[in-house]
């Protein structure tokens, strides 16, 4: 058409190979500039989308977080309260100090509840007013001693993971004991990373062997802060001692 009305062959110095080439070239630059185009906004809009997901994905595992350690603390208060509510009566002085002492723990608690991890000198404070809370109960029975090297004290954790530890350790070892035993909390760096063991008298049996909801928990806590790189183990370290050992990179 444009031929038959514009006989371009007749204008001097025209010629077809120059307008193909002209046109061919004008389209290839709107072809390179539409597929500019198109993988800016595909990349934008891959970017979003992965954006989305990494914000989705942190706000279901704060989420978890925090249903986590609301199932940590009550297990250790309904704990707690019931050795209050055997002693009011028959030895009301030592009531009044377990009171005191679980009210510390409570200040403790409720002050890291919102944080994901704790410094390890902090839980250590916290592992001190529990058993000291159980000593008036277990009396002479719960024998314990701490060995922390100071380089590992600002090293975080997730909080109330020693303080469940012991109590595990006073459950399922010392409180079936009639003699009871000694417990060892112990932490060093070893290889990169932060090794925390709770030693106990006595033998790992069937029920402390499965994990309960505290330990569950705890494991969960510690995928989610760490992933692969932290570790969790009960075992029978000796004939008659159990270790609950926490591995946990230090960086």
């Amino acid at each position: 058409i444009i031929y038959h009305f514009f006989p371009l062959s007749g204008i001097t110095g025209f010629s077809w190979a120059g307008f193909v080439a002209y046109v061919f070239n004008v389209f290839v630059v709107l072809i390179l500039w539409a597929s500019i185009y198109f993988t800016i906004k595909f990349v934008e809009k891959t970017r979003k989308s992965e954006l989305e997901k990494l914000e989705l994905k942190t706000a279901l595992q704060e989420a978890e977080l925090m249903i986590l350690k609301n199932q940590v603390n009550p297990h250790f208060l309904f704990n707690a309260l019931n050795n209050i509510r055997s002693l009011i009566l028959i030895e009301p002085e030592k009531a009044r100090k377990m009171v005191t002492h679980i009210s510390d723990l409570l200040r403790y608690s409720i002050q890291f509840n919102a944080s994901e991890k704790v410094e390890l000198q902090a839980e250590i404070e916290i592992v001190k007013d529990y058993l000291q809370l159980e000593s008036i109960q277990f009396q002479d029975r719960l024998r314990y001693s701490f060995d922390i090297d100071p380089a590992t004290e600002k090293i975080e954790i997730p909080p109330m993971a020693i303080q469940l530890l012991v109590e595990n350790a006073i459950k399922h070892g010392l409180s079936i004991q009639k003699t009871g035993g000694e417990i060892l909390i112990k932490a060093e760096i070893a290889n990169g990373h932060l090794l925390v063991q709770v030693k106990n008298t006595g033998q790992l049996s069937q029920s402390a062997k499965r994990e309960g909801i505290g330990l569950k928990n705890l494991v969960e806590r510690m995928k989610i802060l760490f992933g692969s790189f932290a570790e969790f183990r009960l075992e029978n370290s000796s004939e008659n001692l159990v270790s609950a050992i926490l591995k946990i990179p230090t960086s």
